[in-house]
């Protein structure tokens, strides 16, 4: 029926004449497809080190920013590198460990920094106010400083509040992303980073190298059985016997200092007042860690004589089921004190040639690993946003 009526209606229209044609309608112009412009490839930066200073109370701190291969104009993570004790230069040389030298330099902080930046890492490492002219960089005191500003300028809540200005400095430069920031301490300051990342929330995460758990009475009596055992093995037993009392001696100033009852002697040539500052910090450290929100990578060797793989498992069990942050504490075979590592498990029999010249691979593996894990995540929390 439908048909029917349809042709019925083309022949009536035919009847009628035909139908003027219509007009011509006008094409309506195609819009020619957007293309889009490649972006010129923006140019590669090399690796590079960069002179850069920061101020801080009554000193100048200078130090070197080792910056990775990037784009023109990309904002990369940072790495803070945090001294151990001593005068440290910004390269963190060292000549061996307690009872075992190594018979080279070894500049733990250059070779880390450069091991780093391969990674894509910003490092910056500076010379610690202990090193400067003034002393040469050396333990051989500081003749140029007051004796009565030692306690004041050279105590350990001064050396935190140098790495806090370090980060706050290099944050502020136009290659670094301020959402990527990482504090890493080796030995003391290894033990400052829950400090750190206490009082520095923007920070999302700390490396600890070698640190100690115990404050350093403890660490002293450690090693003065390290030291006696090490230069008797070494056939020196005057040496063993007499560097031995001197650290156990020191150990038991520091028991009096906790207690309060010391008298206020120096200490292994330092006045007390920086030791109190010192077993402080070391005491507050452990509980600041575990109410941290943000991981820690504890890092230890079994061949370390400074602080014993004892330490580094005491901070895993302190640590362990941790709830707000998820910690790794590992102790790492063969790995000393400044990070490189022992081939010969005898440690009566170690040559020259056992002893690693560059810091160990399976300690930068560690950090590499946790650095890319938190920098990614933090990466994408921003992209989230």
């Amino acid at each position: 029926m439908r048909l029917a009526s349809l042709l019925l209606v083309v022949s009536l229209l035919g009847a009628c004449g035909s139908a003027p044609p219509a007009a011509p309608r006008a094409s309506s112009p195609k819009a020619a497809p957007t293309q889009k412009t490649a972006e010129p490839a923006r140019p590669r930066l090399p690796k590079e080190e960069v002179t850069f200073a920061f101020d801080r109370g009554l000193w100048r701190l200078d130090g070197t920013l080792t910056l990775p291969t990037r784009e023109e104009g990309e904002r990369v993570p940072a790495v803070v590198i945090v001294h151990g004790s001593g005068p440290m230069s910004r390269d963190g040389v060292m000549r061996g460990q307690i009872g075992l030298g190594f018979g080279f330099e070894l500049p733990v902080y250059q070779r880390l920094a450069d091991a780093l930046a391969d990674h894509g890492y910003a490092v910056y490492r500076y010379d610690k106010r202990t090193c400067g002219a003034f002393n040469d960089c050396a333990d051989g005191g500081f003749t140029s400083v007051p004796y009565s500003l030692l306690e004041v300028e050279f105590a350990t809540t001064e050396y935190v509040l140098d790495a806090e200005a370090a980060l706050d400095a290099v944050a502020e430069r136009p290659e670094i992303d301020p959402d990527r920031l990482f504090f890493a301490g080796h030995s003391e300051g290894g033990e400052l980073v829950p400090v750190l990342l206490s009082d520095r929330p923007r920070v999302r995460a700390g490396v600890m190298l070698a640190p100690p758990f115990h404050t350093m009475t403890v660490l002293l009596e450690q090693q003065s059985e390290r030291v006696r055992w090490s230069f008797t093995m070494a056939g020196q037993p005057a040496r063993a016997e007499a560097e031995g009392r001197e650290l156990l001696a020191a150990a038991q100033a520091l028991r009096q200092i906790e207690r309060g009852t010391h008298l206020g002697a120096p200490i292994l040539g330092q006045p007390p007042g920086l030791w109190e500052s010192w077993i402080e910090l070391a005491r507050r450290a452990p509980e600041l860690a575990r109410k941290l929100d943000r991981p820690l990578l504890v890092l230890g060797g079994n061949y370390d004589y400074n602080v014993a793989p004892s330490e580094i498992e005491s901070w895993a069990k302190w640590l362990d089921g941790a709830s707000r942050a998820p910690h790794r504490v590992r102790v790492l075979d063969c790995v000393t004190h400044a990070l490189n590592c022992i081939t010969q498990p005898d440690a009566t029999r170690i040559k020259p040639d056992d002893i690693g010249r560059d810091i160990s691979p399976a300690v930068l593996a560690e950090v590499s690993q946790f650095l890319d894990a938190h920098a990614a995540r933090a990466k994408l929390t921003e992209a989230g946003r």
